[in-house]
């Protein structure tokens, strides 16, 4: 009996003393302590434990519902998350409670490095593939910088948008100097194709960003990120920009024309682009006012090279070559490409460089005719 007073009063003096035990005898209770995340408009981010204890692994997942911001760190209190991948981390719980913080920037377009840069002429706004339409790739076209030795390149793509772009629509193909050159060349790489796989690809914007680095260097100079914003639109909605230009024919002297005699000029676009709203070709009727000139006024490309086809009559012939043998364009004559059976499909083109230009061509007539 006097034991028991003993313990009694033990575990009495315990609790006034402020030692909770749950009974004597027995080890305290491990506390739990509470995960606190934070609201955006710019992602959503849950955690498989809403409180933990001492020493338990907590796993976040961070989804961005802004495709235009990159996470750049997350921190359970003032500590750094593990990183597991695109959208998962990890942190140890401490013994006291968290607050997660999510620290992102947006997105800045990087169009140039010293090691790599993307060419000029590239479109950042591509379209879908057509229904019942042949689309191959939508490509951009990047340069290095000139690398003795560079044969093999490393490279990651990465979309912030999956369902715009998703990264399996994403390949590389590298140029090599004997690509551009033929055998002469070396299999230095030169350039790059970013192809785009348009059958994969939704309306809407994503970022590419896109790292490359020569394997044949582990400098940190031979290695480059560039960052783009894409834009996808439906098929066939696609406008590129165009200005007004002149373009003058002057008709072969050895024939007789009158005024009223007409003539159907097809104007060509050898750069068109596949998914666009600007046609491939346009015809056009021109009517002899007077002399020997015919003038057009027609809607040009901006940076595109155009072929021209000129016969006698309302109508383009399906095969036989057109009437222009040779062009006097520029000071240099140009020639017709005699493999595609058309004499006016162009060896080299007819390329504006200015807005409201007016180009004069001398036309001499197919001896074939």
């Amino acid at each position: 009996m006097k034991k028991t007073l003993t313990t009694l009063c033990l575990c009495t003096m315990l609790l006034i003393s402020g030692i909770f035990i749950t009974a004597c005898g027995e080890k305290s209770e491990t506390k739990n302590y509470t995960i606190t995340l934070p609201t955006s408009t710019d992602y959503t981010i849950t955690s498989d434990k809403e409180f933990a204890e001492e020493g338990q692994t907590i796993n976040l997942t961070i989804t961005l519902t802004n495709n235009e911001i990159v996470i750049e760190n997350v921190l359970a209190n003032n500590n750094t998350c593990n990183r597991m991948d695109n959208s998962t981390y990890s942190f140890i719980m401490p013994d006291e409670n968290v607050t997660i913080t999510v620290q992102t920037s947006h997105l800045q377009e990087v169009f140039a490095t010293d090691f790599v840069w993307f060419d000029e002429d590239n479109l950042y706004t591509i379209t879908q593939s057509g229904s019942g339409t042949y689309s191959n790739t939508r490509d951009l076209n990047i340069t290095f910088a000139k690398k003795q030795g560079m044969t093999s390149v490393r490279t990651t793509f990465s979309s912030s948008n999956q369902f715009v772009i998703p990264n399996s629509a994403i390949s590389f193909d590298p140029v090599t100097d004997s690509d551009l050159n033929g055998s002469s060349g070396s299999n230095q790489i030169l350039k790059g194709i970013i192809e785009i796989d348009p059958t994969q690809i939704n309306e809407g914007t994503s970022y590419l960003t896109m790292e490359f680095a020569s394997n044949n260097n582990s400098s940190s100079i031979d290695r480059g990120t560039l960052i783009v914003k894409i834009t996808v639109v439906p098929y066939g909605e696609l406008t590129l920009e165009t200005v007004k230009e002149t373009l003058v024919i002057d008709l072969f002297s050895e024939m007789q024309y009158q005024t009223g005699d007409t003539f159907c000029l097809r104007i060509g676009d050898r750069d068109h682009v596949d998914g666009s709203s600007n046609p491939s070709y346009v015809d056009y009727i021109l009517t002899l006012q007077s002399g020997r000139r015919l003038s057009i006024e027609f809607d040009y490309i901006l940076g595109h090279r155009f072929w021209i086809r000129l016969v006698e009559g309302e109508s383009q012939p399906d095969v036989q070559p057109g009437y222009i043998e040779e062009f006097i364009f520029d000071g240099r004559s140009i020639e017709g490409d005699e493999e595609s059976g058309y004499t006016g499909f162009l060896n080299d083109s007819l390329m504006y460089l200015n807005a409201n230009d007016s180009v004069t061509i001398d036309a001499e007539l197919n001896p074939a005719l």
